[in-house]
């Protein structure tokens, strides 16, 4: 009977998936997708093209800053999701660390 329970137990942990991860995913594609933008303004020369590629990088930049928050906010329900989020945050850049809350 415990031997069921125990069983029990790791497959609903194995099944049941901590929403982090999906925070965490959508904050790495974001950041990808601010990468990529960089790396276009990045070989363009000053003009109509670079100022178009640059305010694109910008506007994927703040989506970025914006979702940040959201990251750092976000409740882990199990203790995978709990350290994923320790790993992931403790790689932010200054720049998306909020200062409007006392998150640490």
């Amino acid at each position: 009977m415990a031997q069921s329970k125990i069983a029990l137990c790791k497959c609903r942990l194995l099944t049941e998936r901590d929403s982090i991860f999906e925070v965490i995913e959508h904050h790495r594609k974001l950041r990808a997708q601010v990468d990529a933008a960089a790396s276009i303004s990045a070989k363009l020369v000053e003009g109509p093209e670079f100022d178009a590629a640059d305010a694109i990088s910008e506007q994927k930049r703040l989506a970025l800053e914006e979702y940040a928050d959201v990251l750092i906010h976000s409740k882990p329900t199990a203790l995978a999701g709990v350290i994923a989020l320790n790993r992931c945050v403790a790689r932010l850049p200054a720049w998306q660390l909020s200062d409007d809350y006392d998150w640490h």
